[in-house]
């Protein structure tokens, strides 16, 4: 049996696009000493609230933020560091490394690239459409130009043998490291969705996917846009929802990848939060079977979509997909047969009388939301 490792190397892209896009950000300052007495303190501006009746979608969650002061005894930036005067770049930004060396670059291929680089191209507003994303209207148009960039992003890696699996929001790309030196790409995998974290084992490729422009057949053309709000329902302080689809896919896809330069979809596991992350666990008793831990953090979806997703709180409905962990079963001979769901249920325990919260967890064998 092939010795199987992954390396989670959790996309931060969210945290990028924040520091990259964002603007000018402050950098962090030291703390600020306690004010003299008698001296009124100086306070951090505050970000702007929306005007009431506004919809907290309608925000800017971009908009840049004064930089936390810095815990006592850290001093923040340092002018010596050699990674002080690095210069940027997408493919020739400046090095600066200590025990490692950099041995080869590999651009993405096309087809995980948004092809443009124009704000006011067609491709920004039709991925915008795709990803189900609302207002854009108080975004920078700079930052609407990242934001259709993130549905490229690459997230996971993960490794088997001489083989690298990386993982990409547009799908999976599939490369010979035999000579790292000298890696080759052997296939690319076209299926958007959204995050794409990987694991494998064995003959069986897993990916996470999360984002609603995600499909059963890894179509590329996400769905038809919606129809704008009626009057007056832009003020409602409500997530928006993307209307049901019979063919979206949120959740696990698995793929047999015993001819590599060809994987084929064998499975494609609904969840009702989608997959964000997951965790591939063997059981040494049981050589039949792997079980893949799914975490789900974007919104529920409507029963309509998919039975038995409820976004209730747990006091409204213990069977709710809040909190929860999502576990699938998967026969290693059989994948096609994956979906079967044991959902670990983590919910808000009863409140200790000092008024500590705890965590109460459940296990539910699943009916709901199957294939």
């Amino acid at each position: 049996m092939n010795r199987v490792s992954s390396v989670a190397l959790r996309a931060a892209v969210a945290a990028i696009v924040l520091w990259f896009g964002a603007g000018r950000m402050q950098a962090q300052a030291p703390a600020t000493p306690p004010a003299a007495q008698g001296q009124k303190p100086e306070t951090a501006p505050t970000a702007q609230k929306p005007a009431e009746g506004e919809a907290e979608e309608d925000e800017n969650p971009f908009a840049p933020q004064p930089a936390p002061a810095l815990p006592p005894g850290m001093t923040g930036s340092d002018a010596n560091d050699p990674r002080f005067k690095l210069t940027p770049g997408l493919y020739d930004a400046g090095e600066a490394s200590m025990g490692i060396k950099h041995l080869q670059l590999l651009k993405k291929p096309e087809a995980f690239q948004l092809g443009s680089s124009d704000p006011d191209d067609p491709k920004v507003q039709k991925v915008f459409g795709q990803l189900g994303v609302g207002n854009a209207s108080k975004m920078s148009k700079p930052m609407q130009l990242v934001i259709a960039q993130l549905a490229f992003s690459n997230s996971d890696l993960a490794f088997q043998g001489t083989h690298l699996f990386q993982g990409n929001f547009y799908g999976v790309n599939i490369f010979d490291i035999s000579h790292p030196a000298n890696s080759t790409l052997l296939t690319s995998l076209v299926c958007p969705g959204g995050q794409g974290d990987v694991s494998v084992y064995k003959n069986l490729l897993f990916m996470s996917v999360e984002m609603p422009n995600g499909r059963l057949d890894c179509g590329t053309q996400g769905f038809p846009p919606e129809p704008p709000p009626p009057a007056g329902a832009e003020k409602e302080k409500k997530r928006h929802i993307p209307a049901a689809q019979k063919d979206r896919f949120r959740g696990v896809r698995i793929f047999d990848i015993a001819d590599i330069k060809n994987p084929k979809q064998v499975a494609a596991v609904q969840t009702c939060r989608g997959s964000h992350t997951h965790t591939l666990v063997t059981d040494p008793n049981d050589k039949n079977n792997v079980y893949i831990y799914v975490s789900g953090t974007s919104f529920v979806r409507q029963p309509e979509e998919l039975a038995g997703c409820s976004g209730e709180e747990p006091d409204k409905d213990p069977n709710t997909a809040l909190f929860r962990i999502d576990v699938i079963k998967v026969p290693v001979a059989a994948p096609q047969d994956a979906p079967q769901l044991r959902r670990p249920i983590t919910r808000p325990g009863p409140r200790s009388p000092e008024g500590a919260a705890g965590l109460r967890i459940k296990s539910a064998v699943a009916g709901g939301c199957g294939r």
